[in-house]
């Protein structure tokens, strides 16, 4: 059975604003699905976006490390 997190379980996870988790939905940087007036986001789903963002993470701090040179 799929897992699901709502918008506030999400926020507390990344310890970040209720609001900002909303913007990457509303940006499509994380999938959610709509039920009546609230999103919830799979585990799936979450985990990509964990995904992702530790991979972007990566490349900012390789590309600041060689300015640094």
């Amino acid at each position: 059975m799929k897992e699901f997190f709502s918008v506030l379980e999400v926020a507390n996870l990344l310890k970040v604003s209720r609001s900002a988790v909303l913007y990457n939905i509303k940006s499509g940087k994380l999938k959610a699905s709509q039920v009546g007036k609230i999103h919830i986001i799979s585990e799936e789903d979450f985990g990509e976006f964990l995904k992702h963002h530790k991979e972007k993470k990566k490349r900012e701090e390789a590309n600041q490390t060689k300015l640094d040179l």
